[in-house]
This record gives C-alpha cells, sequence and structure tokens, in this order.
C-alpha cells in the first residue's frame, strides 16, 4: 500500500499547489516528518504488545481503490 500511499500524497500536494495553498500543505508535511521519529518511539511498546497478526487486520480490510457503495 505505500506507493499507492505515496502517489496520493504527491498529487495532494501538487493539488494545494495548483490552489495556490503550496506553501501550507509542505509545512503540513513537514511537520508530519518531523513528528515520525516520537510517532515510532511510541508505536514500538504498543507493537510488542498488540494480540492481532497483520494478516488478521489485513484481511477485513477493503483494498479497492474505489469502494463500492452500499445500496440499503
Amino acid at each position: 500500500m505505500l506507493p499507492l500511499h505515496l502517489a496520493m500524497n504527491v498529487l495532494t500536494v501538487l493539488a494545494f499547489i495548483l490552489r495556490g495553498q503550496g506553501r501550507v500543505i509542505l509545512r503540513a508535511k513537514w511537520d508530519a516528518a518531523k513528528g515520525l521519529p516520537s510517532m515510532w518511539h511510541k508505536r514500538r511498546p504498543i507493537q510488542s504488545s498488540r494480540v492481532a497478526t497483520v494478516g488478521q487486520i489485513w484481511r477485513p480490510l477493503d483494498k479497492q481503490f474505489f469502494p463500492r457503495r452500499r445500496m440499503d
């Protein structure tokens, strides 16, 4: 999913730039990147005590790019 995630981020940045809001989105992305080390540090103990496997989480996720609409 990482390549899709990165592509969507690039498209989002481009859309903001085209609307004249490039500085805002680039600042937001920069601030998020600066917070990654802290987030990874907090995540390590949480992941070490998890009970669900990656497969158990992955299987029920909707992996379609455009999810189907529910007709109820």
